[in-house]
């Protein structure tokens, strides 16, 4: 899933990621970047510090070009302005399943019974004179910064801030942000779709697209544009036209394009799991529960019945079957992958990987899946359309920074089975997050779950 890749991510992915001083190369590259921008950024929360809020703004201003904006929940622009709100999802309450986990020694690191938990409702927000920026899921007015009510950016590092588009000071509730430009475009009026991670295969499937699925059905709001990242995957792009039922027009901004509309929609989240944390020490003292992963049950089952009866126009499609999902990529490649795969071969799985199919091929194939295993990541985000009672058997490597309980309350929505079999974590390379270690997966104990869940599926 190259498209739409910065032209070096591309390079280093074809020819030098197979090399081990290559990706070692890399972190050092990345952690460098990364540095840079926080010294670059943080440095004018610290020059507020020491000389006051006006050489701050002066400093943040000169330096960085930035534009310092209050932060503001949705809730409170709600409240201050009173806009027009549409409902698309009304709140509830889920009980969550928590998932199977072996080796047994880690199953008391995980929550053993179901999970009830609160979901909030889905809305479409009307805001007056607003600024969206791309890549960005924060909208701009003079009242400060939206965005939706989820974050604790005492704990969550939004990807925006991480890649350098923002910058946030916690304590006193301000945003920095760093735009790289004015949209060529003459649109006065838009819903937003922007945000970090649209283009992460399985955030896109659960947090963005949705959006849209929702807010077509009113009527009101059916003639507006739609303004989204630039540079998206084909297959991403494929999913967009296919749920664009009223053929809207897209606006398409770059990372730090700003774009002035005189009426913006925002739309209250789909789903929700932190990008990063803040504080990784605290973040691991304090555990990851599994409200720390939200999905709408009403926004995925709306996807999820769209794309099937777009699948179901073009036929019907193959017997049940089991899938295995090849990762192709040398970051967090597994370590013992053949074996893997000559074992699963054995219990009759089709070996795939999906970034070679049409976005429609994959909701034909999974849409069939008895079975699903494969390592934790994006493409698993196709078990939104595998059918109720599916077994997805997650490999991935023991991590306290690690969410698991992402595709066990997606799977748990779905009415599917999640099941993770967790490897001991090796010695961590230089320069990668401690949730990214490579996998060495227990064969025999792979093999044990695969029987068992085979004879449960029949």
């Amino acid at each position: 899933m190259d498209a739409g890749l910065h032209w070096t991510r591309r390079f280093y992915r074809r020819h030098l990621a197979r090399y081990g001083w290559a990706r070692k190369l890399k972190g050092i590259v990345v952690q460098a970047w990364f540095w840079y921008l926080h010294v670059r950024h943080v440095m004018t929360w610290r020059v507020r510090t020491i000389f006051g809020r006006k050489a701050f703004y002066q400093t943040a201003r000169a330096i960085s070009k930035s534009t310092i904006f209050p932060l503001q929940p949705i809730a409170a622009y709600r409240q201050s302005f009173c806009p027009r709100v549409f409902t698309l999802a009304s709140a509830e309450s889920v009980e969550l399943q928590m998932p199977q986990v072996y080796p047994a020694r880690y199953r008391d690191r995980f929550h053993r019974q179901s999970w009830q938990t609160g979901i909030p409702a889905v809305e479409a927000v009307e805001v007056s004179e607003a600024e969206i920026m791309g890549r960005c899921e924060f909208m701009f007015t003079r009242g400060g910064a939206i965005h939706h009510d989820f974050y604790d950016f005492r704990v969550d590092l939004p990807g925006e801030e991480m890649h350098g588009l923002v910058s946030i000071e916690t304590s006193k509730g301000l945003l920095a942000r760093y735009a790289k430009g004015r949209a060529d475009t003459d649109a006065e009026e838009a819903i937003s779709i922007l945000g970090w991670q649209i283009a992460n295969y399985v955030h896109w499937l659960t947090e963005y697209l949705p959006r849209l699925v929702l807010v077509d059905e009113i009527l009101e709001l059916a003639h507006l544009p739609l303004a989204v990242d630039a540079n998206l995957h084909t297959n991403i792009l494929e999913s967009l036209r296919l749920c664009n039922v009223h053929n809207r027009m897209f606006i398409t901004l770059s990372p730090g394009e700003v774009l002035r509309l005189k009426r913006a929609v925002f739309i209250t989240p789909t789903a929700y799991a932190p990008f990063d944390h803040r504080d990784a020490a605290k973040a691991k003292r304090t555990g990851v529960t599994p409200d720390r992963a939200m999905f709408v049950p009403r926004a995925v089952h709306a996807l999820r019945d769209k794309l099937l009866s777009v699948l179901a126009e073009g036929g019907t499609a193959e017997g049940a079957c089991r899938l295995y999902l090849r990762r192709n990529s040398h970051y967090r490649r597994m370590k013992n992958a053949e074996e893997v795969e000559s074992l699963l071969r054995a219990h009759g799985f089709q070996v795939m990987e999906p970034e070679r199919l049409s976005f429609l091929e994959q909701v034909r194939l999974f849409s069939t899946a008895q079975i699903i295993v494969a390592q934790a990541g994006a493409a698993l985000g196709n078990m939104l359309f595998a059918p109720e009672g599916c077994r997805v058997i997650i490999l991935s490597t023991w991590s306290p920074h690690s969410n698991y309980y992402y595709f066990s309350n997606l799977a748990s929505i779905l009415n599917q089975r999640c099941i993770y079999v967790l490897c001991d974590a090796g010695e961590l390379e230089w320069g990668v997050h401690p949730a990214h270690r490579s996998p060495n997966v227990d064969i025999q104990l792979l093999e044990k779950v695969i029987s068992h869940e085979a004879e449960s599926a029949v």
